[in-house]
Order: structure tokens, then sequence, then C-alpha cells
């Protein structure tokens, strides 16, 4: 017993070794084989089935074999050692056996290892504070995983009450673990679980949510109140930073049930349940937390100010009446007041930027109507003024509250424009604060650059897109008084645009250093200038423009091509040396504000300006304006990526919209781009450099999706007009010569050159851009004739040559889905054309050819997976089911002349869904959704034509059909919906067909079908596992490509996977409904083996409908109709066993009352007859026994009753 216990403390130090060493590694071969000894020990049985035990090294003492065993091995690990190191393996390890295996464990199980962690986090009150949130975190999804199931496990709050009644120490430990609750409880989840956690996130919201708020609400009460008494310090500031974490947690927790990210903006508002009016309505309960800001020191005031922040955001319908609501708004005016008067607090950054978010914040629930009915609102926003404007200057400080700050004054200004009840004293105050505003907020970014220069220091300029978000709302506030706004724009321009025409003059006097450096500052100072111009003209108001403001426009613009055209000519003199990316960045981005309000619109006053100085006098010469830049930056920044992307999508906005399509192929430039749109010497991007040079293969490796958008726009620009033949032949002359080039090599070996992949990379790319841009018929029909069939086998060489390479597959078959994709019916061919035979016929042949090679492919790691192996599936699945759903195909030609087309694509669809997992397929959204898209329009009409499918793949079909129909996303529920619609229908009119047509015609239609369906099943369906290898060998897919067959234990036909919930190894055959005298369909049949798939997904399709809040319940209720159909038969053909059996028992129970009855009269009847022959034989001198006549009454009795 020594020995033994000695060796068990000998493992358990062993395990804590490999623990630090697993966090403190010496190199990562040592972690990597740690970590896989650990895995090996402690296995969560992830990839291997529960009944299959794992091998372990022959050094370890433990032999696991099921996830119970290995989670109570854990268990003995964690009491056995305190290091932290083994407490958070055993914790993180025990979280995800719980995740994938918590379906296994049995009630008992469960109970346990709940219990264990409360009891263990009870003992162990001093644990580190990650190691509690990891525990936190584990106590939480078993709590999520089981809230449905087991009531215990709905007793969060009482069972953490224990710890808020015991020590101090167990009390900061109990607020710690709820605030990890609360917030985890919360958090999305994966596909497969999402139904589950929002079950457990909503039941925790009702019934115990609130009740910790007010628990959490009476211990920061009595935090301020100062009732509460400590050992030490370090208590009390635990516990407020704990208190205060759940109260933010609480006041953020998703009450709608949409995801947290939505409900999580600075935008929304919290929707507070109403059974929380009472609490808010408190006269105590905003000032306890404007209290906590006083008396709490950082980091905690940040915490209360969070907390103010979204109490501030609170919903108005919360509150009984108007009354109320007042109070609580006034309250939060006092105490901002107060907060700018005393500026307590403003020194911490992080109440700096919380102070700015509860302004943004309360206005944007506070309407303004409502504020200027309160006493002492104009001083209350003269103040708030004060500190905006001090704000701007201090930008240094905190500069990403000054989105906060404009948010606050655009909703002001936006709400004051539209509400006309206002004050006349309150309006003209409002105005001049929005001229000011302006004034200051242009001035201190102007001035702002050489010290972000000089400092080093992060430019806005660098992150447009935040950029432009924070400055539109600018574009609002100069709106409210345009004219003083743009005045102090144009004062500020004009002095920086004599600095810049003086230095440009001086550009061959000085330095190249020295003048970059300054023309860099001046430039950039005006990037800034160009940004307000633009969002000054983007947030131009459609109906409500006067031509006063369009002429004002029309003066800005005018400012923005004057220094255009200077810069022009700079680099026209200088090349590339003195470009400036963020003055282009901010052209382009005018440009695209002033296409939003006044291209296509028919006002003439913005063109006055631009007449007297350019000579602009419509659209048409404006536009050219713009593909000048637009051609300008393509040449110049084809290193910078986001620029380039920015100016395609600039263009791209022009090409969008009839009038300014037909306008933009009317300009000078356009008609020069699709002219000479591949020639080398126009240099746009570095697009066609040649394919041998290295610094080409990066900058096309860079411009990928850019050349591709760049394509799709000239292809719309090219059709904009009737195109003739000859017109488009010259349009793609150099694809032609380029793929000319390609044709002519022969061999596999030529195709995998260097070369040959960046050519193949970039032709296709381009291709797919152009067939994209294609609406109809009469322009993808020029395409298909240009290059099918002379070009379509390089796309099968190509992808042969370059299977393992997932950039060259993704792209050729991303190019086949594009082919094949019939949208706007652009490939609607005539009656006698074979092309949609001969294109799924090719089509057909990349997925085998690729399917081939990535079933041979093992991708480990996790974050490789999608980008290695199943991105690549996923298009497959996006061909097929292209090509299922485009109506352009006569499927019904191949299985009439045996064509082992679509028995190969078939077989090897099948075999590359079998070789995803659940978890992966369920847990990559782009996976899941052509996956079932796929099964959605395979199942529509090719299902019912297969001549026999393996029971593996029909299962794994319906299996994963189930927890598709769980899913939130509505695009994943309705094509599982629609599929088991498909599929359950299908198994209903077999059903009807196997028990008898109706009139002679049907039944010798039926046999034929039998007979056709038996022989195709014994010619190709069937194959065994030898052709299966040969087939994955070979290289033109000529032979059948074999979906895995089941396997038959017993004379019973089951799969090599099984689900719990879609299969049974039970049969019953007298409650089956799919027992038929004649031969059943292969569906029928698998159903007959697992008789409770109708079953399950009925359950869980009609608790979807009770318990969900569904959006989508017609879909849902297609295929529960079909299934409730298959249940009404299963339950009459119960109810007739049932009274079957009812009947038999009342004949015996009958029997058996009836044969003791007459068994007691001839009892009595035959003691008083073996009396009498006795007294008779007695009498003769004869013995016989009484026996013999006792058969003999037996056997007259039985004869009777039988």
């Amino acid at each position: 017993m020594m020995a033994q216990l000695q060796q068990q403390d000998d493992r358990i130090q062993y395990y804590a070794t490999l623990c630090e060493q697993l966090y403190n590694p010496n190199s990562i071969q040592k972690q990597t084989q740690i970590q896989q000894e650990l895995e090996q020990e402690f296995p969560t049985f992830t990839d291997n089935r529960v009944d299959s035990p794992i091998q372990v090294s022959s050094s370890s003492s433990l032999v696991i074999q099921t996830p119970t065993e290995t989670a109570s091995a854990l268990r003995i690990l964690l009491e056995a050692s305190p290091n932290p190191y083994v407490q958070t393996f055993c914790l993180s390890r025990l979280k995800q056996l719980i995740t994938s295996q918590f379906s296994i464990f049995d009630t008992v199980t469960k109970l346990q290892l709940r219990t264990f962690l409360l009891e263990y986090a009870f003992l162990h009150s001093n644990m580190l504070p990650f190691i509690i949130v990891q525990l936190a975190g584990v106590f939480t999804q078993l709590t999520r995983m089981g809230w449905v199931e087991l009531e215990e496990y709905q007793q969060v709050e009482s069972d953490l009450d224990q710890f808020l009644q015991a020590s101090m120490d167990h009390r900061i430990l109990g607020l710690h673990i709820l605030s990890v609750v609360v917030q985890d409880i919360n958090t999305t989840a994966s596909p497969r679980y999402a139904a589950m956690f929002r079950k457990a996130a909503s039941g925790f919201r009702d019934s115990q949510l609130l009740s910790i708020f007010k628990m959490a609400f009476r211990t920061l009460e009595e935090l301020v109140h100062h009732t509460i008494r400590f050992d030490n310090a370090d208590q009390e500031a635990r516990m407020r930073e704990y208190t205060l974490r759940l109260l933010v947690n609480c006041l953020s927790y998703d009450f709608a049930g949409t995801s947290v990210d939505e409900a999580g903006e600075d935008v929304g508002t919290v929707q507070i349940p109403t059974s929380w009016r009472s609490v808010f309505e408190q006269d105590h309960f905003v000032t306890t937390f404007f209290l906590a800001y006083q008396n709490f020191t950082s980091p905690h005031t940040s915490k209360a100010m969070e907390c103010l922040v979204l109490l501030a955001s609170t919903r108005k319908a919360l509150f009984t009446g108007d009354a109320e609501r007042s109070k609580f708004v006034v309250t939060l005016m006092q105490g901002i007041q107060n907060i700018i008067i005393q500026s307590q607090g403003m020194d911490d950054s992080d109440n700096y930027n919380e102070f700015c978010r509860l302004l943004f914040r309360f206005r944007a629930i506070a309407p303004i109507s409502d504020l200027s009915k309160e006493q002492g609102y104009e001083e209350w926003i003269s103040m708030v003024a004060d500190f905006t404007i001090k704000a701007f200057q201090s930008w240094k400080w905190s500069p990403n509250t000054a989105s906060y700050l404009l948010g606050f004054w655009s909703r002001t200004v936006e709400t004051m424009n539209y509400y006309q009840q206002l004050d006349g004293a309150i309006i003209k105050k409002l105005e001049s604060i929005t001229v000011e505003l302006v004034r200051t907020y242009i001035l201190t970014n102007v001035q702002s650059v050489p010290t972000r220069v000089e400092e080093m220091l992060d430019d806005p300029l660098e992150d447009e897109s935040n950029l432009v978000e924070t400055l539109f709302m600018l574009g609002k506030i100069a709106r409210c008084q345009y004219q003083e706004s743009s005045s102090t724009l144009v004062s500020v321009f004009d002095p920086i645009a004599m600095e810049y025409q003086e230095w440009m003059n001086q550009a061959g006097l000085i330095s190249t250093e020295e003048f970059k450096e300054t023309l860099d500052l001046i430039e950039t100072k005006f990037a800034w200038l160009v940004y307000f111009a633009a969002v000054f003209i983007g947030n131009r108001p459609a109906f409500l423009s006067s031509d006063d403001s369009d002429d004002i426009d029309g003066k800005i613009t005018t400012k923005v091509l004057q220094l255009m055209q200077a810069n022009q000519t700079l680099q026209n003199q200088h090349g590339t040396t003195f470009l400036n990316s963020k003055l282009d960045s901010a052209f382009i981005y005018f440009f695209q504000q002033f296409r939003k309000s006044y291209i296509g619109e028919s006002a003439k006053a913005v063109y006055n300006s631009l007449t007297e100085v350019f000579g602009i006098s419509d659209q048409i010469d404006m536009l050219e304006i713009m593909m000048r830049k637009i051609v300008t930056n393509l040449q110049y920044w084809g290193k910078n990526e986001p620029l380039i992307r920015h100016t395609l999508e600039l263009f791209n906005d022009l090409a969008s919209g009839y009038s300014a399509l037909k306008n933009l192929r009317k300009t000078e430039t356009t008609r020069y781009l699709l002219q000479n749109h591949m020639n080398n010497n126009t240099g746009l991007f570095g697009l066609f450099d040649d394919d041998n040079n290295n610094n080409s293969d990066v900058i096309s490796g860079m411009h990928r999706h850019n050349r591709m958008l760049y394509y799709q726009i000239l292809c719309k620009v090219l059709f904009a007009e009737d195109v003739t033949d000859l017109e488009f032949d010259t349009f793609m002359k150099g694809f032609e010569q380029r793929l000319d080039d390609l044709a002519q090599l022969n061999t596999i070996q030529a195709f995998q050159q260097i070369p040959v992949k960046m050519a193949l990379h970039n032709i296709f790319r381009d291709l797919r851009g152009i067939m994209m841009a294609m609406q109809s018929k009469r322009q993808f029909s020029l395409f298909l004739e240009w290059f099918y069939p002379d070009y379509m086998p390089i796309v099968s060489r190509g992808l042969e040559a370059w299977a393992h390479d997932a950039l060259i597959t993704t792209t050729l078959l991303k190019f086949m889905a594009e082919f094949v994709h019939n949208k706007n019916q652009r490939l609607n061919f005539d009656v006698s054309s074979p092309n949609g035979i001969l294109m799924f016929r090719d089509a057909s042949q990349l997925v085998c050819i690729y399917g081939r090679h990535i079933l041979e492919k093992t991708v480990t790691q996790e974050d490789r997976k999608y980008q290695e192996k199943y991105k690549g599936i996923s298009i497959c699945f996006q061909i097929l089911s292209r090509c299922l759903s485009g109506k352009y195909i006569n499927f019904g030609v191949f299985w009439l002349y045996q064509d082992k087309t679509i028995d190969q694509v078939f077989r090897m669809m099948f075999q590359l869904m079998l070789d995803i997992p659940m978890d992966d397929l369920m847990n990559f959204p782009k996976v899941t959704k052509a996956y079932f898209q796929l099964l959605d329009e395979f199942s529509t009409e090719q299902l019912k034509t297969l001549p026999i499918l393996a029971m593996e793949p029909f299962v794994s079909m319906l299996e994963a059909c189930e927890q598709g129909i769980q899913v939130p996303d509505a695009y994943i529920r309705t094509h599982a919906c629609a599929t088991l619609d498909h599929v359950f229908t299908m198994i209903l009119e077999e059903k009807e067909q196997c028990q008898g047509p109706s009139t002679t015609k049907q039944q010798r239609r039926h046999q034929q079908q039998q007979q056709r369906r038996s022989s195709q099943h014994h010619a190709d369906w069937i194959s065994s596992s030898s052709s299966s290898s040969s087939t994955s060998s070979s290289a033109t897919c000529t032979e059948p490509i074999p979906i895995p067959t089941s396997t038959t234990n017993n004379n019973t036909t089951t799969s090599s996977t099984k689900s719990p919930l879609l299969s049974s190894s039970s049969v019953s055959p007298t409650l089956s409904i799919l027992s038929h005298p004649t031969t059943p369909h292969w569906c029928l049949e698998y159903l007959q083996v697992s008789p409770l798939i109708a079953a399950s997904l009925f359950v869980t399709l009609f608790g979807l409908i009770l318990f969900d809040d569904n959006s989508d319940q017609w879909q849902l209720s297609r295929p529960l109709y079909v299934l409730t159909l298959i249940q009404k038969e299963v339950n009459k053909k119960k109810k007739r066993y049932a009274e079957k059996r009812k009947n038999r028992n009342q004949l015996t129970t009958l029997f058996y009352s009836v044969y003791s009855e007459r068994h007691e009269i001839y009892q009595s009847r035959h003691t008083a007859s073996i009396t009498r022959k006795k007294r008779i034989c007695c009498q003769g001198n004869e013995s016989i026994d009484g026996r013999h006549w006792m058969d003999i009454d037996e056997k007259r009795s039985r004869t009777i009753f039988s």
C-alpha cells in the first residue's frame, strides 16, 4: 500500500513538472512534445470513438478508456497539486472535455463535476485571479451545457450564495465567480451549441440575473457608505473591483437575445427588462453610482463611470411615466455638470474616456426636446461645449475621445434641424457653439501635424476607416451654419496653399531631403483639409439643399481641384520622388463624396465656380477629371495596396448606375483604358510585368483581389453599350495570347514551373472578374464562344499540376464556380445545345481531380485547416450546387446513356462530405453554408435518381441537418429544413409506391423502376475498397469513385459512424412503418434499420417551434409536416400493436378466470366421483389408484377449454 501511494505521489509530481514545463518551455519542440504527452495521458476523445481505448505510452500508469475516467483523473490531479500550472492545465483540459463529451456523462458524473468545482473553489479561496477566472469559466460552461437537462444546474445563485455568507475572502471569491458567470453565460457560441446556450442565457436572465444585480447593488451601497469591515485594504480594493465588474456585466447583458457585439456598440440602447423598473426608479439609484465615482480611487472610478454609461443608455420605455423618466435624466445631467465643474478624475485617461462616452450615450437616448425643457439646460449645454473645446485642444491627452464628443454634437444638431419648437435663444446658442466647434477642431488637427511628426505619434490619417467615421459627424455639425463653417475652412486653406506654392518654386534651390520633409508636412496638412472638404460636401441633404449651399460646395471643390492640379504638376516633374499617399487618399475620398452628392443629381449651381476656373460645366467633364486621377493613382501607387483598393472602389462606384455608366463610357480616359488595359506601357499597378520578375510576383500577390475588381469594372463599362463580336475579341486579345502560350504545354511537368503558376493565378483571376460582370445571355455567350472548349483543358491540367498548392486550386476552382453560375439566366442555352452537358462534365472532372488529391491530405493545425483543405472543398460544393440549381443541365441524359460522369462526381461529393468532421463542418461558416446549399439542391431531384446510397452518407446527411436546423443563421436553417423536407417527402412517396400502385400501368412502371434500380445498384454503386484505392490513384477519373459502404455485422446493416440521435441498433419489425411486401427503396431500408431517425428529427423540430423564439417558423414547419405524417403512421401501427396485445391479455385473463371457476367445479365433482368409485371398488375387492381418474378428468377439462 505504501509503495502504491509513493508511486502515485511520484506520478503526480511528474505531471506537475510536465505542466510547468508546458507553460515555461525551453523550445517549441519541447513544448509540443509535452503537450502531446499530456493530451495522451488525459484524452478528451474528441477524435476517437468513446468505446475505443486510447493507447498510452508504456511509462504511463494511467489507462484511461472513457471520458468519465479522464474527468476523474483531472479531479485527482487538481486535488493533489495546488501548483498554478497544474490548475491551469487541468481546468483548460476539463473545459475541453466538458464541451466535447458532456452528453456522454451520466447524471451522477455531471452532478459530481459541478459539486467538485464549487467545493474546490470554496476550499481554495486564495487561488490566483486568473485561476479563478478559469475555474468560473469551466463552471459556466458546465452550467450552459446542462441547464435544460438538469434542474440542479439552474441553482447558480443559491449555490454561490454560500460563498457570500461565509468569510470575507469567500464573499470576494463569490463576487468574482459571479462576475465571470454573468459574462461567460452571455457569450456567443459555435453554431453547434448555439440553441442550447441561448436557452441557458435566457433562462438565467429570467430567473436569477435581477436578484444577482440587486445583491451587487446592495454591496455597492455598503461600500459607498463604508458599512463593511475589512481586515486589510487589499480586501476592500478587491471587493470594489469585483462588485463593479459584476454590475457592469449585469447591465451589459444581452437582454434582447441578439449577439453580444451588436448589444455592446456605443450606438446601442440597453434593453433593460421591465421587471427591473423598481430598481431603476429608486431615488438613490443613479446617485449611488456617482457617489462611487467620487469616493473610489482609480482604477475603480473608471468602472463606476462605465456603469453610468450603461445607465445612460437605458431605454425610455422602461420607466413608468414621463415624470420618472425626467427625474432620471435630471439626475444624470446634474451628475455630469458636477464632474465638469470639479474636474474630478479627469486627470485619469480611463475616466476621461468613459466620461466622453457617457456624454455620447446620454445624448443618444435623451432627445433635445426633452433636455431643453429641463431647468438650467442652457447653462448645462454651455458647460458641455466648453468641455468639448478644451478636449479638442488637448488632443494629446486622450486622442480617441473626439469621436464621442463629435457624436454628441452631431446628434444635437441633427435633431435641432428637424425639431422646430425649440426656444429661439437656445437655437442661437447652439448655432454659435457649432461654428466654434468646427473652427477649433479644424485648427487643432491642422496645427497638430508637426507635433505628430516630431514626436512620432499615431497619425489618424493612417486609419482612414475610423477617421472618416469621425469626420462625417463633423460634416453634420458644419451643416448647421454652413456659410460660417465653410468660410472657416477656406480661411485655413488659403494660407497653406500660398505656402505650398512658394515652397514648390524652391524645388531646385534647396536639398532634396529638406524639401521633402517640409513638403510632407504641408501636404499632410492639406490631407486634413481635403478630408474636411469631403465631409462638408458629403453631408449635403438630398432634398433640403439650396443653390447657395451648392455654390459653396462648388467653391470648395474648386480649391481642392487647384490643389490637385498643383500636386499633379509636381508629380509630372519629379515622378514618384515626392508622392504623398495621405494626400492622394484624401483626393479619392473627396471624389467619392462628390459623386455621392452630385453625380446623377441635377444641381447646376455647384458647377458655377468650376466653370469659371476649369471649364467644368457638367457631370461628364467632372467624370473625366476623376478618371484621370484614377489612372494616375494606378500608375504611381502600384506598391500601395490600400490606396489602389480605394481608387478601384471609386472607379466601381462611378460605374454603378445606368446613367452614370453611360456617362462614364463617354469619357476619353475610360475609352483609353478599354483599348490599353493589357498594354505594358500603361504600367497599371505593376499588373502586367514579366512573369519571371520576382518583384512582379510580389506585386501580383498584393493586388490579386484588386485586379479581379479592376477587370470586373472594365467589363461593366465595356458592356454599357452593345458590343460586337469583333469588339469583344479585341478586348480579350491580350488574354488570348497568354492562354495560347499555356495551351502549348503538353505535360504536367511543364505546368509545374513557377512562371506558369503565376500566369495561371493571374489570368484566371482576371477572367473570373470579367465573368462576374456579365449579367445577360448575350454577354456570357461572347465569353463562352471565345473560351470554350479551346482553353478549358488548361484549367484541368493546371489543377492536376498544382493540386497541392491552395492558392492555385482556389483560383481555378473559383473560376469554375463562376463559369457554371447561371445568374440572371445567362446560361440559358438552346434546346439542341450540348453546352450544359459538356460544362457539367468538365466541372465534374475538376471536382474529381481536386477531390482525389485533397482526400489524401491531412491537416492537423487548426488555423490551417480551412485555408489548406476546407476552403477548396467548400468551393467544390459551390460548383456542384450551382450546376444542380442552374436548370441548364439535363441530368437524365447521364443516367439514360450510363455516362460515368455523374456517377463519379456524386461519389466524390459524398466522400468530401464524409471527410469533414461534424465539429469542423459547423465551426467554419463558409463551409457550413456551402454544405447545406449543396444538400438542398441535391435532395431536390438528384437524390431520387440515385440507384442506391450507402447508409453512412445518408445518416451523416440527416445528422448534419439536425445540427443545421438548430443554428441561428437563417440561411443555414432554411437549406437544412428544405433538405429534410425533400428527403422525407421522397420517403413518403416511395412508401406509397411500395404499398401498391393503383393501376396496372403504374404497377408495370414501378416494377421497371425497381429492375433498373437493381441493375444500376449491382453495376455501379457497389464497389469494394480495392476499387476505391485504385480509383484514388488514377489520374483521369475513368473509374467510378466509390462511396464508403456500410459494414454488416450479424446480418444487420449499420453505419460505420453512428449518431446517438439518428441511429439505433434495435429494430422492431412489428412497429416499423417501412415493412412492405414489395422490395423497398434503399432509404426505406435504412430507416427500417434506424427507426429513431424520424422520431429524433421530429422531436428536435417540434422543440424548436415550441420553445425557441424563431422568426422562420414557416421553414421549420415544412419538414415538420412530413415528419408528422411519418409519426402518424408509426403511432397507428403502435396503436394497432397495443390493441392486439391488450386483446390478447384480456383473452388470457378471461381464460384463466373461466378455467379457475370450471376447475373448482370439476374438482368437487372429481372428488365425489373418486369417493364413489373407491367405495364401489372396495365393495368389489378391486384396488384402483385415484390419480388415474384425476388424469382422465384433467384431460377432459383441457379438451373442453381448448
